[in-house]
């Protein structure tokens, strides 16, 4: 591939120049080409090049690329694993690769030595520090590396060789060489102690001058080289979907997804019981009881599982290996709050939706969440996607708890108010069926009364019905004297307070 090989000169140009530009030799510095993602044959075409140091982020997909790829006969190219490391990967990565540049953990270090199989030489390591003080990235706090360094001098399979650090996301460049030089201080205050302590690996695509200007030994790059990651923008008709879950909210959003413009064809639902299911495939959807199976080509992801459900399912998704930072989630549990998704599953590409039951008729309210990195592009089609089910509401994880306990308990609320005046119209001599009828009706006019008077506070409304020393006043006196309001209040936060147990839980 020409444009590779194009791109590798520009790449090495650049190297040399900003090498030459702070009086460095360009030896002294060593290029690690980041392959995550990629496929083998741009991968083959850069080794062509001369290129022998390739990066991978994900543990499963690379471990598949290098067993093929050394089945080709590519087989000495050094892997090296530079994303966040997930325990239930340590295996693969202590089998497959010949560097790890992301050690953050004494936990991390143990099973990667455990795991490390006989006869190959011991797993070089580089301690991944946080640079940039920020929550969301990897990396050990400057405070436990030599509890961290202890751990692995212990770990006879591991081999200690420097530091990492990733910068700041920011395009303030004097940010990115403090937190660089503070890096660079560390890496020279531990080499004059460790043996072999000679790599420092810092800059990227956008800050490759200000590393060289610190002295990095090795810089990752991966754009500049295979091309920024094509992303598709979503539409109705491109999009796979996938259900985990196949009950009855699953149900009314695949409903809604259908009859809002999407091919029933790109939906695949999973569920312990294919009999179940049969309705969905009889619209032309495919259905699995294996929910990785359905996971793996989806583009965006319903998880359709009770809460207490919900920890084993993502559980199951974050250890199936299969690359999850490019998919939609949208979880409808109660309780599970973003936080713990992103927990389980590294991405913050995930929505919370609260619907109620009226929602299968078109007539629900849909409370709707988004985390930080959901786009635009996601918004304005998971909108269109539950437009069929009723009034989507979106505020943050707070007014979600408020909207579930109003919105998705209060049906409930309302069938028990029906309940009680049926029963009492029954009391006094009508029959069930009309006392239905009555009530239901009365109901379904009050609402649209408020819907259809936007103008006129519910007060006035009720004022309206009301004449002072009559029937209803007469009524309205007693729910007074019952302390109706107060215990109002008392459901829905009795409500309430269920949902901040379940965060409590999960």
């Amino acid at each position: 591939m020409d444009e590779i090989r194009e791109n590798l000169s520009k790449v090495h140009q650049e190297i040399i120049s900003s090498c030459n530009k702070y009086g460095r030799s360009e030896n002294d510095v060593s290029l690690l080409c980041v392959s995550k993602t990629k496929p083998e044959e741009k991968i083959i075409a850069a080794y062509n090049c001369g290129e022998r140091h390739f990066g991978e982020s994900y543990a499963v997909e690379a471990s598949e690329k290098i067993t093929h790829l050394k089945e080709l006969g590519y087989r000495d190219i050094i892997w090296h694993f530079i994303g966040p490391i997930q325990k239930n990967k340590t295996r693969l990565i202590a089998e497959h690769f010949d560097m790890v540049e992301s050690l953050d953990r004494a936990i991390v270090a143990t099973r990667l030595n455990d795991q490390r199989p006989e006869g190959l030489p011991p797993l070089e390591v580089l301690i991944q520090v946080n640079i940039s003080a920020e929550d969301q990235k990897s990396g050990c706090d400057i405070s436990e590396i030599d509890s961290l360094i202890d751990t692995i001098q212990k770990c006879p399979k591991l081999k200690l060789r420097g530091f990492m650090g990733v910068g700041m996301d920011t395009p303030d460049f004097e940010i990115i060489d403090k937190e660089f030089s503070k890096l660079k201080s560390l890496f020279d205050e531990y080499s004059k102690k460790l043996e072999d302590f000679n790599i420092l690996s810092i800059g990227m695509t956008h800050d490759l001058d200000i590393a060289v200007k610190n002295q990095t030994t090795e810089v990752r790059i991966g754009t500049a080289i295979f091309g920024a990651r094509e992303y598709k923008t979503m539409t109705t008709d491109n999009q796979n979907i996938a259900f985990i879950g196949g009950g009855n909210m699953s149900t009314c959003i695949y409903e809604s997804i259908i009859a809002s413009g999407f091919n029933p064809q790109n939906i695949t639902v999973s569920g312990p019981h294919l009999e179940k299911l049969e309705k969905f495939k009889t619209k032309g959807s495919v259905i699995t009881t294996d929910n990785i199976d359905a996971l793996k080509n989806a583009d965006i992801v319903f998880l359709g599982v009770k809460p207490q459900i919900l920890t084993s399912v993502l559980d199951e998704i974050a250890a199936s290996g299969v690359a999850l930072n490019h998919k939609l989630f949208v979880s409808m549990a109660a309780g599970y709050k973003l936080s713990s998704i992103e927990e389980k599953l590294n991405t913050k590409k995930i929505i919370r939706i609260m619907p109620n039951t009226p929602a299968k008729l078109g007539l629900g309210v849909i409370a709707v969440v988004y985390d930080t990195e959901v786009s635009e592009n996601e918004k304005q089609l998971s909108e269109k996607m539950l437009a069929k089910m009723g009034t989507c509401i979106v505020g943050d994880e707070d007014n979600l708890n408020v909207i579930g306990a109003v919105a998705g308990c209060g049906p409930a609320f309302v069938y028990r108010f029906m309940e009680a005046l049926i029963a009492e119209a029954v009391a006094h001599g009508l029959s069930a069926d009309n006392a239905r009828k009555i009530v239901e009706q009365t109901v379904l006019g009050s609402a649209n009364m408020s819907i259809k008077n936007q103008d006129c506070t519910l007060a006035s409304l009720r004022e309206a019905v009301t004449s002072k020393g009559g029937t209803t006043y007469a009524g309205l006196c007693k729910m007074t004297e019952g302390n109706f309001e107060q215990v109002m209040k008392n459901t829905v936060q009795a409500s309430l307070d269920r949902t901040y147990e379940f965060e409590k839980m999960f």
